[in-house]
This record gives C-alpha cells, sequence and structure tokens, in this order.
C-alpha cells in the first residue's frame, strides 16, 4: 500500500483556512478485491443467518446478498482512501481528528468540528484575487 501526505486548506465560513495533514493510501487492486470480498462476505453472513428464519427470509436473504454485492462493488472502485486526517479548526482552535480514515478519497469534503460542531470545508480552493 502505497501512501501520500498532503497539506490542504481547512476552512469555515468567514474564518482564515488552517493547514489540515491529509494521509492517503493507494490501494492495489489485490487490497481492494479483499475489501469487496469482506463486505460481500458480511452480505453473506447475513443471508445464511436469515436463511431458518420464517417469513424474514424472503426479504432479509435477497437483501443481504444484493446489499453485500453493491457495496462490495462500490468498494472495489475505491482506489484511493483516507489513512488519517488531522487539522485545528479555524473557529475554536481544537486540533483533532477529523474522522475520514478508511473513507474514500475526495477533496473537497465537509467535516464538522467536534468541539463547537461548525461546518469546515477541507480541501475546498482558496479564494483568488477579485478584479
Amino acid at each position: 500500500m502505497e501512501t501520500r501526505s498532503l497539506t490542504v486548506p481547512l476552512k469555515g465560513f468567514g474564518s482564515a483556512a488552517t493547514p489540515a495533514h491529509v494521509i492517503v493510501a493507494s490501494l492495489s487492486v489485490r487490497q481492494r478485491m479483499a475489501r469487496a470480498g469482506m463486505i460481500f462476505a458480511a452480505g453473506l453472513t447475513v443471508a445464511v443467518i436469515a436463511l431458518p428464519i420464517p417469513l424474514v427470509h424472503l426479504v432479509l436473504v435477497p437483501g443481504g446478498l444484493l446489499l453485500g454485492l453493491v457495496l462490495g462493488a462500490i468498494r472495489l472502485g475505491q482506489r484511493e482512501i483516507f489513512r488519517s486526517a488531522e487539522g485545528t479548526c479555524p473557529f475554536c482552535g481544537t486540533g483533532q481528528r477529523l474522522g475520514l480514515a478508511g473513507r474514500v478519497f475526495r477533496l473537497p469534503r465537509e467535516v464538522f468540528c467536534r468541539n463547537c460542531q461548525r461546518a469546515l470545508d477541507l480541501g475546498g480552493e482558496e479564494p483568488g484575487p477579485s478584479g
């Protein structure tokens, strides 16, 4: 698994941007297949557990299989994920982890401060000069 480190702005509406440090992991095909297989196995497990339950199995077995397939296909397409994201809230100054570990890497992304609960924009474009 290859990783790279980025420094991106963490902004809030009406406040100056603070730097956030993001570590992104690039997943190989084997790693993506393993992640997709785990999700499919979870859906298959739900289906097997629900199989002997009367009436519930009519919905839960096909639902578990379908959900496992769909979520597995989504995970198969995720080439890059967040390993970690940390920054300081531009409003209250609290240093914190941003809770993005394991999620698909996509910027800009809205996150929330754990202390003041305000919405923050991770990796948004810096405003250019107006003229």
